[in-house]
């Protein structure tokens, strides 16, 4: 009986010391997201002050895109060689630099440049966070770690835009920089409680193979950006499609031949694994692709200004913010694959009356959808990191994490060019796609942008009843 007290004593320092780690990555996420919503909502005032047409203003948004998605493999690969730890720490030092130097840019050439840096210090807080938090919580406790930071990512959706605005309005577009700077006070804390993890010192790293992916992710970003600006067909989009193709196809050859490639042969070898990276980013590509379409419907069809759309738009956020927590508690309890195809039946039943007869709706009727929206990525996005933390060996946890949070992040983009094309191809069309719609005759073009969404979510439902059979391999 003399060791039971010790023995409390330990667990309640281990869970103390479990809640520092998650409360700290969330904080991480929070910041992380609000971030890249106020910059969203400055870009036009940035625009004004340094007489920067709409084309350049876009490179602020393409520029993250682009240094985040090539960053966050790497950071990954590197976790698990020198330290999840470590590299978590170099991440959020670089961001908060960088934030310094955006806040203080007197030329639009720097500001491009730092807000390239401070994606590449941001690349570091999803997966590696995740991973740290999958490393320090056990399986029947991780659900609700994982819904925490599912709650970041949507009061940092819903708080972004709202003190973007306020900022940029009252103070100066420069503010939205310097206040994210102060994510270096957390600097501190995670050298103090975030764990450092053994590293893995002996394994070399595939350079060769890091750039090739890399070239694959930059070749994608920027092919979707310039369909975006300057049509398909463009010169720009054409080489960086070129780039993607040859970028992937020495990928594939360099997997085959490294002894000990860039994205471990466990992970390639994991079904489950590869069909969780599909599904992400099918459900991150519908969800965004809705997601931009939605402002310029509530534009178009309603009248409302950039203030109100925000507030029609915030329920969505609100109900990612609320239900992630107890959904995350809940994947602990029973299986997750059941709580993302319950999200995914959700989402694909709000879109598809979103298509069929939701366009013309009033303000109200339309957000509640919206709402459903939201209700199922709560549903889909704690319960499928928990399914993938479940999936992937430690040892490759960095790089596993970091290759599908890019899929993540590669989805968002592709998601948003394929809803705004095909929004921007159906204008003045007649007949709608859909023979059953029964919406607005005069606004078609929103159902018609509505189907890639509901399309994506249909393939992600497919592909989560395969993943659900598959078995990952073992380590």
């Amino acid at each position: 009986m003399t060791g039971a007290p010790g023995a409390l004593d330990v667990d309640d320092i281990a869970a103390r010391r479990e809640r520092w780690i998650v409360w700290i990555v969330s904080a991480c996420v929070f910041v992380s997201v609000v971030n890249t919503s106020m910059v969203n909502v400055a870009l036009p005032t940035i625009g004004d002050h340094f007489n920067a047409d709409e084309a350049r203003v876009g490179w602020i948004v393409t520029i993250y895109a682009l240094a985040f998605g090539v960053g966050t493999p790497f950071y990954g690969r590197l976790g698990d060689r020198y330290g999840l730890r470590r590299m978590f720490v170099i991440g959020l030092c670089v961001f908060v630099v960088a934030s310094v130097l955006a806040g203080v840019a007197a030329g639009f050439g720097f500001l491009l440049a730092c807000r390239a840096l401070q994606a590449a210090g941001s690349a570091a807080i999803p997966s590696l966070g995740t991973a740290m938090i999958a490393r320090a919580v056990p399986f029947e406790r991780r659900g609700w770690a994982l819904g925490l930071t599912s709650v970041a990512v949507g009061a940092g959706s819903a708080l972004g835009p709202t003190l973007g605005g306020v900022l940029t309005q009252f103070a100066s577009w420069r503010m939205v920089f310097l206040i994210s700077a102060l994510l270096g006070l957390l600097v501190p804390l995670t050298v103090r409680y975030l764990p450092e993890g053994p590293g893995s010192r002996r394994d070399g790293i595939d350079w060769f193979g890091g750039v090739t992916l890399g070239m694959t992710i930059a070749g994608i970003m920027l092919a979707v950006a310039g369909a975006q600006r300057q049509g398909p067909s463009s010169s720009f989009v054409l080489i960086s499609v070129s780039v993607a193709i040859l970028g992937a196809a020495l990928t594939v050859w360099r997997q085959r031949v490294a002894p000990q490639p860039f994205v471990d042969h466990i992970l390639v070898q994991n079904r489950r694994y590869l069909l969780l990276c599909a599904i992400g980013f099918c459900t991150m590509a519908g969800n965004i692709g809705a997601l931009v379409i939605t402002p310029f419907l509530f534009r178009d069809i309603n009248g409302l200004s950039a203030g109100q759309i925000g507030l029609a738009m915030l329920p969505a956020a609100v109900a990612v913010a609320i239900l992630s927590r107890p959904v995350g508690s809940l994947a602990d309890r029973i299986d997750p694959f059941l709580l993302v195809i319950a999200g995914l039946v959700v989402t694909l039943a709000a879109l598809s009356v979103m298509a069929l007869v939701g366009i013309g709706w009033p303000v109200a009727a339309f957000a509640l959808l919206a709402m459903f929206v939201g209700v199922g990525q709560a549903l889909i996005s704690a319960p499928l990191a928990v399914m993938l933390t479940r999936s992937v060996p430690q040892r490759a946890y960095g790089v596993g994490l970091g290759v599908f949070n890019m899929m993540f992040f590669v989805g968002s983009g592709f998601g948003a060019a394929l809803s705004t094309a095909t929004l921007a191809a159906r204008r003045g069309a007649e007949q709608p796609l859909l023979p059953v719609y029964a919406g607005s005759a005069q606004f078609i073009e929103f159902s018609d942008a509505f189907i890639p969404c509901i399309a994506l979510f249909a393939l992600a439902l497919a592909l989560t009843l395969f993943a659900r059979r598959a078995k990952p391999v073992a380590e």
